[in-house]
């Protein structure tokens, strides 16, 4: 198992993804000896058909606009992606356009084919949204990004959620070459927040990691009246956890997905790097 394509996901509208998740992929890339490549979300709308509308508020104007803001974002990012990735590393550049975020079938298409698909969280609207349609049509594990107030990406100390799940198994073994770079792996099972039976789990999990060469602590930590997602971010706050690693649950009902109470509080706001798989 490992990770050798790296996806970054980035957006031009209505603002720009901001440098330091470019700066993060690269630094990411570097470790893992992956290559690094982008996509690009671009507004494209059409004019309106409407002439009294256009005539009264010039909408055709404000559009037109609108795209060459989106189109100029564009060109910076991928301007900056050209100028941080070195030759070696450097993957393809993908722009998707259209008339408001990019359909999610077709970002996922693409997304399908790399190892991680990095999703930046800032003040984005759009952020949940784009980071569920990835993890759960793409089929690949993400790594959810906030901004850390710091140039490095650490990968000191790195949490495993742990409830014995078949997500939290996948996000398990996605997340195995960062586990294997980490000084300490912590595998935390959140108690007295839903009934679990997982003992006959534990031990089988603790060979199996030991089996890739990484050397777990097996923990368990009560949930305090909280969601697993929200004792899992306090858990990773208190340890000093450089990143959490979780399953990401969820169903589909007419196309949208409606997540469960763990990963909803994880994608709303997650506090430190997360890796999710479905």
């Amino acid at each position: 198992m490992s990770i050798r394509e790296i996806l970054i996901a980035e957006n031009s509208y209505p603002k720009r993804t901001p440098p330091w998740v470019l700066r993060a992929g690269v630094q990411l890339g570097e470790i893992l000896e992956a290559r690094v490549s982008v996509a690009i979300w671009q507004v494209h709308r059409r004019k309106i058909a409407n002439f009294l509308a256009d005539k009264l508020v010039g909408a055709n104007r404000l559009i037109a606009e609108e795209n060459q803001l989106s189109q100029n974002d564009t060109d910076l990012l991928i301007e900056e992606f050209r100028d941080a990735v070195p030759d070696h590393m450097r993957g393809e550049e993908h722009v998707f356009k259209n008339g408001a975020m990019v359909f999610p079938r077709e970002m996922c298409r693409h997304a399908r084919l790399y190892d991680l698909v990095i999703v930046p969280h800032y003040d984005d609207a759009d952020a949940i949204s784009v980071a569920a349609d990835i993890i759960f049509e793409s089929g690949r594990p993400i790594l959810l990004l906030p901004e850390m107030g710091r140039d490095e990406l650490a990968l000191d100390t790195i949490v495993i959620g742990w409830d014995g799940g078949r997500a939290c198994v996948r996000a398990m073994v996605d997340a195995l070459p960062l586990c294997a770079i980490a000084r300490e792996v912590l595998v935390v099972t959140i108690v007295n927040e839903k009934p679990l039976d997982i003992n006959d789990t534990l031990k089988p999990l603790e060979r199996y990691l030991r089996r890739h060469g990484i050397e777990p602590k097996m923990v368990e930590h009560p949930a305090c009246d909280a969601d697993a997602g929200e004792a899992l971010k306090r858990y990773c706050e208190t340890r000093g956890a450089d990143m959490l690693v979780m399953g990401a649950y969820g169903h589909s009902r007419a196309r949208e997905f409606i997540l469960g109470g763990a990963t909803d509080t994880i994608l709303t706001a997650p506090g430190l790097p997360v890796i999710l798989s479905h």
